[in-house]
């Protein structure tokens, strides 16, 4: 019954993103240093929509997206990628500057991204610093590596800081999808507060999926039953096996996943010393060949229970507890209560 009200809170938002669907022309102008020959606009994912030459020193795009649409800006001459929103309003951008003129939105976006951006830089400055030292050096590279972690949750913490500053706009969209892995149950909750204006952008979907997760996870929480099937084709429920009074660990992993693989001789030893005193594994694959999962399980004496409906990140085990990456885990007491993650 969870999985499905998780189902209609995702179909909700997605009528919410439907007023977002609405396309609306882009004017975007602006000038450039010298030496610089063209320009790219780009989706945030770095995938390309037009690029214009430089004419004069500068240069022009025009068409149209949907409303609230982020892109970004950049030029041959330089790494700093401008952001911007597309909201029906003419944008006039400085790219050497990184400054834009537009809308209020835009240019209260553009203000919030500069600073991050030289918080960024700093972070990065220190990052080349750590990577630089050898590893023999360990009381630098600790130094360092407190000094690199310092930088980063600046970032961070500014970037929480717009977020909480803009809950009337989409400009957290932007940010959230870039920390939502950082942030804490309660942090997500505050955030995704269905009352803000961004809630519902698309940017938000890792967040929504991400705080589904945690509700899923949250240790005293029992667990979430759903079907899948063994290697032979046939159906089981988690409940077969879960809250029967043994301890169950769920591992969700795959064959393609080198991490998981490389962590199933640790799995293996725990099952080994644990199994006859009453522990059990269900291994929840997100495999999306059959043979490829099988031929994991036999050649690597993969002794447990094991069940997949081979959809790969579509999986029900996926979609119920908000798995977003792997190896990942969850331990349950003999009442089926989860007592600890990963």
């Amino acid at each position: 019954m969870n999985r499905w009200f998780w189902l209609i809170g995702i179909l909700l938002l997605s009528l919410r993103t439907m007023a977002q669907d609405e396309v609306v022309n882009y004017s975007i102008s602006g000038t450039v240093p010298a030496g610089v020959t063209s320009v790219f606009l780009h989706t945030l994912r770095n995938e390309p929509i037009d690029t214009a030459q430089v004419e004069n020193g500068r240069f022009q795009f025009s068409g149209a997206l949907r409303l609230n649409t982020f892109v970004t800006l950049v030029d041959n001459g330089t790494d700093l990628p401008v952001n911007m929103i597309i909201d029906g309003t003419p944008i006039e951008v400085n790219m050497e500057r990184s400054v834009m003129k537009g809308s209020k939105l835009n240019e209260r976006l553009n203000k919030a991204d500069r600073q991050i951006t030289d918080l960024t830089i700093d972070y990065m400055q220190d990052q080349m610093e750590y990577a630089q030292v050898g590893q023999g050096q360990v009381e630098l590279r600790d130094s360092l590596r407190r000094v690199m972690n310092a930088s980063y949750n600046k970032v961070v913490v500014e970037m929480k800081n717009v977020i909480r500053a803009n809950s009337d706009n989409v400009i957290p969209a932007l940010y959230l999808s870039q920390i939502y892995n950082t942030l804490t149950f309660d942090e997500l909750k505050e955030y995704l507060n269905e009352d803000h204006a961004y809630t519902a952008h698309p940017l938000c979907v890792g967040a929504w999926r991400m705080l589904n997760h945690h509700e899923k996870t949250n240790i005293g929480t029992r667990f979430t039953d759903l079907i899948e099937a063994d290697t032979a084709g046939v159906s089981h429920r988690l409940s077969e096996y879960v809250g029967k009074g043994n301890y169950v660990l769920i591992d969700f992993w795959a064959s393609w996943c080198a991490p998981c693989m490389l962590e199933m001789d640790n799995v293996k030893a725990v099952y080994q010393k644990y199994h006859e005193k009453g522990f059990e594994i269900v291994g929840l694959s997100f495999d999306r060949g059959r043979q490829s999962w099988i031929n994991a399980i036999i050649n690597h004496k993969l002794n447990w229970i094991h069940l997949s409906d081979l959809k790969y990140w579509n999986s029900e085990a996926s979609i119920v507890y908000g798995i977003s990456s792997i190896p990942a885990n969850i331990l349950l007491d003999g009442n089926g209560i989860i007592i600890a993650t990963d």
